[in-house]
């Protein structure tokens, strides 16, 4: 497939933007890389030509640009020695991740992006905000209350956002979020912590992704027409890995962070997040199930190669053999 050199190079500033944000040591060069981040990521979204895509860029610029603003207040006022400085800091970053509250933005702008851009958004688009969070995290230990509670709040409403909603992209946007309670733990834990389970993650997220961006799936209905068994054997499975059911991968770095959270005696706190995993897990099931019920022969008209649903299945299934590694090192 062609690509066009301007994706190539909005791609590769949007992935220098990211990197130079967390590697900077000036709050102002950090502001700088993230309206550049911005930047670059409007042109990907306005690349596919639809009805949706201006909307869902003006939408994007619109909530981001907020978010700069809140963070470009709180770099004058830690120059001026205002506390308050933290809360603005965390807000304007907090709407870039999609946190609870700040949330509708994302399910809002989901429809019009493309499912690598979803993946994108989900990942990459994550990994400097998350960083700048762990440096206020570091910087004020004060903050500690206010993290407990965006967690709890992206396990609420991210477990209970799926289940009202038939939209395949919705559903990824919910499950964005509750993956954001427990990636918000594990960054308390430490920093490799949350190396650990935002790797694996993506590397589920993008499984499941590169079926439904194969499949060209948008909604729950599309799955009971288009899918033959194999992969809707392959998808059920990355959902259930998704929702970190065991003994796939998905449940890897949840079951790593509960050890954690346990020898920290958060008991509590880990009774929270595994309640919501619960209910993720019963949206992902019910897609599951139905998907088989609702099959049959004649559905069979799409065909994928099986090579690539073996890497599928295989990055779903490591976690019967990872699981035992990790009881013994962890």
């Amino acid at each position: 497939m062609f690509l066009h050199p301007s994706l190539i190079l909005f791609s590769f500033f949007l992935l220098f933007s990211v990197i130079m944000m967390i590697c900077m040591n000036s709050w102002f060069l950090i502001w700088f890389f993230i309206e550049m981040n911005l930047l670059c990521f409007i042109p990907l979204i306005l690349f596919k030509k639809n009805k949706y895509s201006v909307e869902g860029s003006l939408k994007y610029f619109f909530i981001q640009t907020v978010s700069s603003i809140f963070i470009l207040i709180g770099l004058v006022l830690l120059f001026m020695d205002f506390e308050i400085y933290n809360y603005l800091f965390m807000s304007g970053l907090s709407i870039k991740l999609g946190f609870v509250p700040f949330h509708q933005w994302m399910v809002n702008i989901i429809e019009s992006l493309t499912w690598p851009l979803v993946g994108v958004l989900f990942s990459l688009q994550k990994v400097g905000p998350f960083i700048l969070f762990n440096y206020m995290y570091m910087m004020k230990n004060e903050i500690i209350h206010v993290m407990y509670m965006l967690s709890f709040l992206c396990a609420l409403v991210g477990s209970l956002g799926g289940l009202f909603t038939s939209s395949m992209r919705k559903i990824m946007v919910f499950s964005s979020i509750s993956h954001s309670a427990w990636l918000i733990m594990g960054m308390m834990v430490s920093i490799y912590m949350w190396i650990i389970y935002f790797v694996l993650y993506s590397l589920v997220l993008f499984s499941v992704l590169y079926i439904l961006s194969s499949m060209n799936l948008s909604n729950l209905n599309h799955m009971f027409l288009k899918l033959n068994f194999f992969v809707s054997f392959s998808l059920g499975v990355g959902l259930l890995s998704m929702g970190g059911l065991p003994p796939l991968s998905g449940f890897v770095p949840k079951f790593i962070l509960m050890k954690e959270l346990i020898l920290f005696y958060n008991y509590f706190v880990l009774l929270f997040l595994l309640m919501s995993v619960f209910i993720s897990l019963f949206f992902y099931s019910r897609m599951f199930i139905l998907n088989f019920i609702f099959l049959s022969n004649k559905n069979i008209f799409l065909k994928m190669s099986n090579n690539k649903l073996g890497i599928v299945l295989f990055i779903n299934l490591m976690g019967m053999i990872l699981i035992p590694y990790m009881i013994y090192f962890f």
